[in-house]
C-alpha cells in the first residue's frame, strides 16, 4: 500500500471516529454523517486490500515473428495473500499495429490464492518492434464509491520481421550472388589463398618468409598469397528523415518507401546468405528498442493517470548508426532480420555523410551495397572515393523514376532499381 493510500485512509477513520463520537450527544445528522463515513472507510480498505498481493505475469509464446504470423499470448492475474480480492476489472494494453484476437479484458473475483488466466493470439501486418502490456487492474468497493488502479511492471515485446522476398529459387549448385574472384588491382591481399613462394627481397617483412621452404632450398623464401577476393557483401541502408520527403515519424503506420527500402536490403542479405557468403550492415537509421522510455508501473487513485501510464510513452532516440559485423551463416541472417526489424528512420547525417566517415574502417573483400531512394551528388562523390580506396560498390535503388538511374553515378558503379518485388525477384536471378 503506498504512502498516499495509507493518509487517504487514515483520514477516513480518524473523520468517522469524530463523527462517531459526536453522534453519541446528537443523533441524526451526525449518526447519518458517521455511518456515510464508516461506509465510505471499509470500500476504501477493501479496495486497497484487493490490490494487495496482486502479481501479473505474461508470456508470449515468440518473442519474433514474421508479418501476419499469429503468436499466443498469456495473462496471469494471481491473487497472492489469504484474502479474496473482490470485484476486479483489468485490460492488457496492446501497442498500436497489433491485431488480437480473443479477449484481453476480464472481471471477476478471485478467491485467496487464485488464479485467473487469459489466452489471446496476436499478430501485425507492419513489420517493427511492439510493446506487449502493461495490464490496468481496476478495484473497486461494494458500491463502487471507490475505485483503485493498479499497473503492472512486466511488459514483454514483439518483434515482427520485415517480409521475406525469395530471390535464390532455381539457383545451380554453387551459385554465388557475389562475384568471387581475384581482384588482380587490389593492393590487398588474402592471407588464406596461398598460391606459392618467391626469393626473397629487402623489404620484406620476416612474418612472411617460409621458413620450411627456406630450409629446403637454402636461400630465404617468402610466402606469395593471391590478391583478395570479394566474398559478400556490407549493405548500406539509408534511413535519414530526409531522404523519404513529407515523412512523419510519429506515425502509427509504416511508411510504404521506408517500407520498400528494408524489404530490398533484408532481401539482399539474404540472398548473399544463401550462397554461403559474408553479409554485414550499416545504416543510419536507430535502433526502435531505444525509444522506449523505462518502465516502472505502480498503483494509481484516478483512472486517467493510470491510463497515462500504460500508454507507449516514447522517447527520441540519440542518434548512433546501426551495424552488424559481417559473418556468414543462419544465426547471421537471424541476426540481420532482427535488426532490419527494429530499424527505423532517423534524423541524422546522411548517407553518403556516414560513409565517408565510416571509410578506413570498411572492409575491402566486400561489394558495398548501397540501398537508397535518393540519387544526388552527395552519393555520387563518396562512391567515387570509395571506389578509388579500392572498395567496390553498388546501388540499388527504390526511387520512383528507373530512367534517371543510368545518368546519375560515376561509371562503373551499377544500379539497380528496385520499385516493388517483382524486381527483387529478377534481381536476385543475377550477379552483383
Amino acid at each position: 500500500m503506498s504512502a498516499q493510500a495509507r493518509r487517504h485512509l487514515l483520514w477516513t477513520a480518524v473523520v468517522g471516529g469524530l463523527l462517531l463520537l459526536l453522534s453519541f450527544f446528537s443523533a441524526g445528522f451526525f449518526l447519518y454523517a458517521a455511518l456515510v463515513a464508516g461506509g465510505f472507510a471499509l470500500a476504501t480498505a477493501v479496495t486497497l486490500t484487493s490490490l494487495l498481493g496482486l502479481e501479473v505475469r505474461r508470456r508470449l509464446a515468440e518473442s519474433e515473428i514474421e508479418l501476419g504470423q499469429a503468436v499466443e499470448a498469456r495473462l496471469v492475474v494471481a491473487n497472492r495473500k489469504e484474502l479474496p480480492a473482490p470485484w476486479l476489472f483489468w485490460e492488457e494494453k496492446l501497442e498500436n499495429g497489433l491485431d488480437v484476437e480473443g479477449p484481453k479484458c476480464a472481471y471477476k473475483t478471485l478467491a485467496a490464492k487464485e488464479d485467473a488466466e487469459l489466452v489471446y493470439r496476436l499478430h501485425s501486418l507492419r513489420r517493427g518492434l511492439f510493446r506487449v502490456g502493461p495490464a490496468v487492474v481496476e478495484a473497486s468497493g461494494p458500491f463502487g464509491l471507490v475505485r483503485r488502479f493498479l499497473v503492472d511492471r512486466d511488459v514483454r515485446f514483439l518483434t515482427v520481421l520485415p517480409k521475406s522476398v525469395g530471390l535464390a529459387g532455381g539457383w545451380p549448385l554453387g551459385h554465388r550472388p557475389i562475384h568471387e574472384i581475384p581482384r588482380r588491382r587490389s593492393l590487398f591481399e588474402d592471407p588464406t589463398r596461398f598460391i606459392g613462394t618467391r626469393d626473397y627481397r629487402p623489404g620484406d617483412p620476416l612474418r612472411r618468409v617460409h621458413w620450411r621452404a627456406t630450409a629446403r632450398s637454402r636461400t630465404i623464401q617468402v610466402k606469395l598469397y593471391e590478391p583478395a577476393v570479394l566474398e559478400g557483401a556490407l549493405v548500406a541502408v539509408e534511413m535519414d528523415a530526409e531522404a523519404y520527403p513529407g515523412l512523419d515519424l510519429e506515425a502509427e503506420a509504416g511508411d510504404p518507401r521506408v517500407e520498400l527500402t528494408v524489404t530490398a536490403a533484408a532481401a539482399i542479405v539474404e540472398l548473399v546468405l544463401a550462397g554461403d557468403q559474408r553479409a554485414g550492415l550499416l545504416a543510419n537509421g536507430s535502433d526502435a528498442a531505444e525509444r522506449y522510455a523505462d518502465w516502472t508501473g505502480g498503483s494509481f487513485r484516478r483512472l486517467d493517470d493510470a491510463l497515462e501510464e500504460a500508454a507507449v510513452r516514447r522517447r527520441a532516440a540519440v542518434f548512433r548508426p546501426l551495424e552488424v559485423a559481417p559473418a556468414q551463416g543462419a544465426r547471421q541472417l537471424a541476426r540481420l532480420r532482427t535488426a532490419l526489424a527494429r530499424l527505423t528512420p532517423a534524423r541524422g547525417p546522411a548517407l553518403p555523410e556516414l560513409l565517408d566517415v565510416e571509410l578506413p574502417r570498411l572492409p575491402r573483400s566486400l561489394v558495398l551495397m548501397v540501398v537508397t531512394p535518393r540519387l544526388d551528388a552527395a552519393l555520387a562523390g563518396v562512391t567515387q572515393t570509395l571506389r578509388r580506396s579500392g572498395i567496390e560498390c553498388a546501388v540499388v535503388w527504390t526511387g520512383a523514376e528507373p530512367e534517371r538511374a543510368a545518368a546519375a553515378l560515376p561509371a562503373g558503379v551499377p544500379i539497380y532499381p528496385v520499385a516493388g518485388e517483382a524486381d527483387l525477384e529478377r534481381l536476385g536471378r543475377r550477379r552483383l
